[in-house]
């Protein structure tokens, strides 16, 4: 019964600015959990390029920036201390990634990582998920990042994981089909980038609509990936977090007060904001 009110409130945007309007009158980020928070982006269009900044700014204020094999060392380990560190990640591998996010990343020394859908990288689909969302298309002309761009971006210490190697909707696919989408990317990725790709972001991500949370993530473990992203709402603090990563996907035209409603946490009494 959660997971469908918080999809459902995800997926409306008036019932979901409702909502974060509300909690950011009672929670902030000085209070929030020492663990990690990872950001879910997708699209940086060139005229919301400030507002990401301002975004990241306001995060780095609450605590420090955490690349994704880091991350996952440290949680294997078992949190520890009173830090919380974020860890901001982009899926699709949209071409204002590169052009836009990156040099705001670059001038903040923000560490990132992109989730590219393997198969799309040299054949993108003429009308793939998300396209009604898309204002303009860069000065490229191109939706998504190309070779020379994904080479630039590793080049310039940026990451890269999976997002699948077709973008389905894993819960229709069968056990073969769910497998190879998870275990052929990887490949393909590793031989496109020189590196070990060690980093799955399931598509929409949401357990038991979108993936059988029993079956996808015990695949991407046994195919060599040492994380599996979803996105439910909340932190991480722990190795058994690994499988079953939570995200807060988010814009980058939201209000930074809209970060705090997410991620913050309700002051109580007594309640100390905690070592940064």
């Amino acid at each position: 019964m959660y997971d469908w009110v918080e999809t459902t409130v995800r997926d409306s945007p008036v019932l979901r600015k409702l909502a974060l309007r509300g909690g950011a009158l009672f929670k902030s980020l000085s209070y929030a959990e020492p663990s990690l928070y990872t950001l879910c982006y997708h699209q940086i269009p060139a005229a919301r390029q400030d507002d990401f900044a301002a975004q990241l700014r306001h995060l780095a204020r609450h605590g420090d920036f955490i690349d994704a094999d880091s991350a996952a060392d440290r949680l294997a380990a078992g949190w520890r201390g009173r830090d919380r560190a974020f860890l901001v990640t982009f899926d699709d591998g949209y071409a204002n990634t590169f052009a836009v996010a990156r040099p705001v990343l670059k001038a903040l020394n923000v560490p990132g990582i992109v989730f590219l859908i393997s198969d799309w990288i040299d054949a993108p689909p003429d009308f793939p998920p998300g396209l009604d969302r898309v204002d303009a298309l860069p000065a490229s002309g191109r939706l998504y990042m190309n070779r020379a761009e994904i080479a630039a971006w590793c080049d310039e210490g940026f990451d890269v994981g999976s997002h699948t190697a077709t973008h389905p909707r894993m819960s229709r696919l069968g056990h073969a089909q769910a497998a190879d989408e998870i275990a052929r990317s990887r490949r393909d990725l590793a031989a496109l980038t020189g590196r070990e790709i060690r980093h799955f972001a399931c598509p929409w991500g949401v357990a038991g609509q979108d993936f059988d949370p029993e079956r996808e993530p015990v695949l991407a473990l046994e195919s060599g990936y040492c994380t599996f992203f979803t996105t439910r709402r909340g932190h991480a603090t722990r190795a058994a977090d690994l499988p079953l990563m939570p995200r807060h996907v988010v814009e980058p035209h939201w209000p930074v007060s809209d970060l705090e409603a997410l991620m913050g946490r309700v002051w109580r009494p007594g309640r100390g904001a905690g070592a940064v």
